[in-house]
């Protein structure tokens, strides 16, 4: 039975691992700076966005009005059941 010998030793695997989360940090620290930037923030209209959801929102809450859960296809429903549920209510 054979083992593998390690490849390096805690210290420089330590130090590797500070060295890729102080890159890590620094480029999250520069995503930061870019997402605070004025032109970011000029950049985008975000109104237009805004207006489209709540369109759609209102368009999708207007559907749902029209077609009640359980509106669907009747035909798969067993004999007679369809019937009764569309009937008039007298």
């Amino acid at each position: 039975m054979s083992c593998r010998l390690p490849t390096m030793s805690i210290e420089e695997a330590g130090l590797r691992e500070m060295e890729m989360m102080q890159k890590w940090q620094e480029r999250n620290a520069k995503l930061m700076e870019e997402a605070n930037s004025s032109w970011h923030k000029e950049g985008t209209t975000s109104t237009d966005d805004e207006d489209a959801e709540v369109e759609k929102a209102r368009a999708w809450d207007d559907w749902k009005d029209d077609h009640p859960r359980g509106a669907g296809n009747k035909k798969l429903m067993p004999c007679g059941k369809a019937v009764e549920l569309m009937a008039p209510v007298e």
